[in-house]
Protein backbone atom coordinates (compact mmCIF):
# COMPACT_ATOMS: atom_id res chain seq x y z
CA UNK A 1 0.00 0.00 0.00
CA UNK A 2 0.65 3.77 -0.06
CA UNK A 3 2.00 5.81 2.78
CA UNK A 4 -1.53 7.99 2.89
CA UNK A 5 -3.11 4.09 3.66
CA UNK A 6 -0.28 3.18 6.15
CA UNK A 7 -0.18 6.49 8.09
CA UNK A 8 -4.14 6.45 8.65
CA UNK A 9 -4.51 2.65 9.47
CA UNK A 10 -1.39 2.67 11.22
CA UNK A 11 -1.97 5.45 13.40
CA UNK A 12 -6.05 4.41 13.72
CA UNK A 13 -4.92 0.93 15.34
CA UNK A 14 -2.15 2.70 17.72
CA UNK A 15 -5.09 4.60 19.13
CA UNK A 16 -7.23 1.46 18.72
CA UNK A 17 -5.03 -0.83 21.18
CA UNK A 18 -3.33 1.90 22.76
CA UNK A 19 -6.53 4.33 23.79
CA UNK A 20 -4.96 7.80 25.40
CA UNK A 21 -7.58 9.83 26.92
CA UNK A 22 -4.85 12.80 28.17
CA UNK A 23 -2.22 14.72 26.24
CA UNK A 24 0.62 13.00 27.52
CA UNK A 25 -0.82 9.93 26.41
CA UNK A 26 -1.34 10.85 23.11
CA UNK A 27 2.18 12.68 22.05
CA UNK A 28 4.05 9.40 22.92
CA UNK A 29 1.35 7.49 20.53
CA UNK A 30 0.74 9.72 17.78
CA UNK A 31 5.24 10.40 17.65
CA UNK A 32 5.47 6.20 17.56
CA UNK A 33 3.04 5.77 15.12
CA UNK A 34 4.19 8.50 12.59
CA UNK A 35 7.15 6.84 12.49
CA UNK A 36 6.22 3.49 12.51
CA UNK A 37 3.80 3.50 9.83
CA UNK A 38 6.57 4.56 7.68
CA UNK A 39 9.60 3.49 8.64
CA UNK A 40 9.35 0.28 6.16
CA UNK A 41 9.30 1.86 3.23
CA UNK A 42 12.61 3.27 3.71
CA UNK A 43 13.88 0.43 1.40
CA UNK A 44 11.45 1.81 -1.70
CA UNK A 45 12.08 0.86 -5.38
CA UNK A 46 12.71 4.00 -7.75
CA UNK A 47 8.90 3.95 -8.57
CA UNK A 48 7.94 3.79 -5.34
CA UNK A 49 10.35 6.83 -3.98
CA UNK A 50 8.04 9.76 -4.70
CA UNK A 51 5.13 8.61 -2.63
CA UNK A 52 7.47 6.95 -0.14
CA UNK A 53 9.82 10.39 0.42
CA UNK A 54 5.70 12.27 0.57
CA UNK A 55 5.38 9.78 3.59
CA UNK A 56 8.33 9.95 5.24
CA UNK A 57 8.11 13.93 4.59
CA UNK A 58 4.33 13.98 6.37
CA UNK A 59 5.64 11.30 9.20
CA UNK A 60 8.72 13.30 10.26
CA UNK A 61 6.57 16.98 10.27
CA UNK A 62 4.47 15.36 12.88
CA UNK A 63 6.62 13.38 15.07
CA UNK A 64 8.39 17.17 14.97
CA UNK A 65 5.41 18.66 16.04
CA UNK A 66 4.88 15.98 18.93
CA UNK A 67 8.42 16.83 20.16
CA UNK A 68 7.80 20.62 20.17
CA UNK A 69 4.23 20.01 22.29
CA UNK A 70 5.66 17.21 24.42
CA UNK A 71 8.21 20.06 24.78
CA UNK A 72 6.17 23.11 24.87
CA UNK A 73 3.52 21.36 27.48
CA UNK A 74 5.90 19.42 29.54
CA UNK A 75 3.84 16.54 28.89
CA UNK A 76 6.59 14.00 29.97
CA UNK A 77 7.56 11.74 26.78
CA UNK A 78 11.05 13.39 26.55
CA UNK A 79 11.64 12.54 30.68
CA UNK A 80 11.07 9.43 30.15
CA UNK A 81 14.79 9.38 27.97
CA UNK A 82 16.50 11.00 30.90
CA UNK A 83 16.99 7.43 33.07
CA UNK A 84 18.67 6.00 29.64
CA UNK A 85 21.09 8.97 28.97
CA UNK A 86 23.87 9.44 28.11
CA UNK A 87 24.92 5.88 27.14
CA UNK A 88 21.95 3.33 26.59
CA UNK A 89 20.74 6.53 24.31
CA UNK A 90 23.33 7.20 22.45
CA UNK A 91 23.48 2.96 21.99
CA UNK A 92 19.80 2.76 21.03
CA UNK A 93 20.15 6.09 18.69
CA UNK A 94 23.50 4.10 17.07
CA UNK A 95 21.43 0.95 16.98
CA UNK A 96 18.90 2.81 15.19
CA UNK A 97 20.41 4.42 12.68
CA UNK A 98 22.65 1.47 11.60
CA UNK A 99 19.37 -0.75 11.40
CA UNK A 100 17.81 1.93 9.05
CA UNK A 101 20.73 2.86 6.67
CA UNK A 102 20.97 -1.13 6.15
CA UNK A 103 17.24 -1.21 5.24
CA UNK A 104 17.80 1.35 2.98
CA UNK A 105 20.10 -0.31 0.66
CA UNK A 106 18.56 -3.76 1.29
CA UNK A 107 15.82 -4.47 -1.67
CA UNK A 108 12.28 -3.58 -1.13
CA UNK A 109 10.23 -5.65 1.32
CA UNK A 110 13.26 -7.69 2.39
CA UNK A 111 14.80 -6.18 6.11
CA UNK A 112 12.98 -3.26 6.39
CA UNK A 113 9.62 -5.90 6.53
CA UNK A 114 10.78 -8.29 9.23
CA UNK A 115 9.82 -9.25 12.59
CA UNK A 116 14.01 -8.53 12.89
CA UNK A 117 13.87 -4.48 12.17
CA UNK A 118 10.77 -4.67 14.06
CA UNK A 119 13.07 -5.99 17.27
CA UNK A 120 15.72 -3.96 16.65
CA UNK A 121 14.24 -0.72 15.71
CA UNK A 122 11.46 -0.85 18.62
CA UNK A 123 14.26 -1.95 20.96
CA UNK A 124 16.31 1.14 19.91
CA UNK A 125 14.12 3.63 20.68
CA UNK A 126 12.80 2.00 23.81
CA UNK A 127 16.20 2.98 24.96
CA UNK A 128 15.79 6.30 23.81
CA UNK A 129 12.02 7.16 24.06
CA UNK A 130 10.58 3.86 25.71
CA UNK A 131 6.74 5.90 26.12
CA UNK A 132 6.85 5.58 21.62
CA UNK A 133 8.05 2.19 21.35
CA UNK A 134 4.85 0.49 21.62
CA UNK A 135 2.96 2.45 19.51
CA UNK A 136 5.81 2.13 17.00
CA UNK A 137 5.85 -1.54 17.40
CA UNK A 138 1.95 -1.50 16.41
CA UNK A 139 2.14 0.85 13.47
CA UNK A 140 5.23 -1.39 12.30
CA UNK A 141 3.10 -4.39 12.15
CA UNK A 142 0.12 -2.69 10.71
CA UNK A 143 2.53 -1.87 7.81
CA UNK A 144 3.69 -5.60 7.46
CA UNK A 145 -0.04 -6.75 7.81
CA UNK A 146 -1.42 -4.41 5.36
CA UNK A 147 1.75 -5.42 2.43
CA UNK A 148 1.24 -8.51 3.25
CA UNK A 149 -1.86 -8.25 1.30
CA UNK A 150 -0.72 -7.44 -1.59
CA UNK A 151 1.37 -9.29 -5.02
CA UNK A 152 4.80 -8.66 -3.93
CA UNK A 153 6.10 -11.56 -1.41
CA UNK A 154 7.24 -9.75 2.42
CA UNK A 155 10.60 -11.39 3.80
CA UNK A 156 8.98 -11.04 7.14
CA UNK A 157 11.31 -14.10 8.76
CA UNK A 158 14.68 -12.31 6.69
CA UNK A 159 17.67 -13.81 6.76
CA UNK A 160 15.32 -16.31 5.48
CA UNK A 161 14.94 -16.20 1.70
CA UNK A 162 11.15 -16.86 1.52
CA UNK A 163 8.62 -13.74 1.46
CA UNK A 164 4.70 -14.24 2.25
CA UNK A 165 2.12 -12.42 0.55
CA UNK A 166 -1.80 -13.82 0.52
CA UNK A 167 -1.86 -11.86 -3.21
CA UNK A 168 -5.14 -9.92 -2.89
CA UNK A 169 -4.04 -6.42 -4.28
CA UNK A 170 -1.72 -4.37 -6.08
CA UNK A 171 -0.50 -1.81 -3.92
CA UNK A 172 -0.77 1.47 -6.03
CA UNK A 173 -4.63 0.95 -6.98
CA UNK A 174 -7.86 0.68 -5.82
CA UNK A 175 -7.09 -0.91 -2.96
CA UNK A 176 -5.01 1.28 -1.82
CA UNK A 177 -7.77 4.55 -2.36
CA UNK A 178 -10.28 1.72 -0.41
CA UNK A 179 -7.43 1.26 2.31
CA UNK A 180 -7.05 4.67 2.82
CA UNK A 181 -10.37 5.90 3.21
CA UNK A 182 -11.41 2.84 5.44
CA UNK A 183 -8.34 3.95 7.63
CA UNK A 184 -9.39 7.40 7.80
CA UNK A 185 -12.91 6.70 8.93
CA UNK A 186 -11.42 4.53 11.76
CA UNK A 187 -8.54 7.14 12.27
CA UNK A 188 -11.81 9.60 13.04
CA UNK A 189 -14.03 6.95 15.04
CA UNK A 190 -11.29 6.62 17.30
CA UNK A 191 -9.91 10.01 17.82
CA UNK A 192 -13.96 10.49 18.63
CA UNK A 193 -14.25 7.42 21.44
CA UNK A 194 -10.61 8.95 22.53
CA UNK A 195 -12.32 11.88 23.39
CA UNK A 196 -15.57 10.67 24.60
CA UNK A 197 -13.22 8.60 27.42
CA UNK A 198 -11.42 11.32 28.09
CA UNK A 199 -14.28 13.58 28.72
CA UNK A 200 -15.92 10.26 30.67
CA UNK A 201 -12.50 10.11 32.80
Amino acid sequence: MLSKAHLTIGTAAVLTVMMPDSLPEVIPCVFGAAAGCVICDIDCEANEKADASRGRITAALIAAASLIIDNLLRTGMLDTASPNWPYLGCLGIAVFVITCAFASVSSHRGFSHSLLALALETGSLWLVLPGAAKPFAIAFISHILLDITNKKPVRLLYPLKKGYCLGLFYANRLADKVFTAAGTVWLIAVIALCVRVSRLG
